[in-house]
């Protein structure tokens, strides 16, 4: 997950609704405030989205939802993947060789 202050305009990415626990795959366009109560009581921070097929939609989103890029979520899977590839390397070296081999 990522905060929603290090979101990148142009950037895909996956969110869950903090509420509804709905899940979207969108185009992170800008930020947005807003007032409440008439006055500056409170300001809200809106993030804008877009989706990719039309560009003409926009989607407000809320600090408490959660965030996340795509590509961090494939570069973890790609490194637990050689992770566990190595260790199962490891396991099967060992039991040819029978002793403490590390690749």
């Amino acid at each position: 997950m990522i905060s929603y202050m290090d979101l990148v305009p142009g950037k895909e990415y996956y969110i869950t609704t903090h509420d509804t626990h709905l899940y979207f795959k969108m185009i992170f366009n800008d930020y947005q405030t807003s007032f409440s109560n008439m006055g500056l009581d409170y300001i809200n921070l809106n993030m804008i989205f877009i989706q990719k097929k039309s560009k003409d939609n926009f989607f407000l989103f809320y600090e408490q939802d959660y965030y996340y890029d795509p590509e961090k979520i494939r570069e973890n899977a790609q490194n637990a993947i050689q992770q566990m590839e190595q260790r199962a390397l490891n396991v099967i070296l060992k039991k040819i060789v029978n002793e403490n081999f590390e690749w």
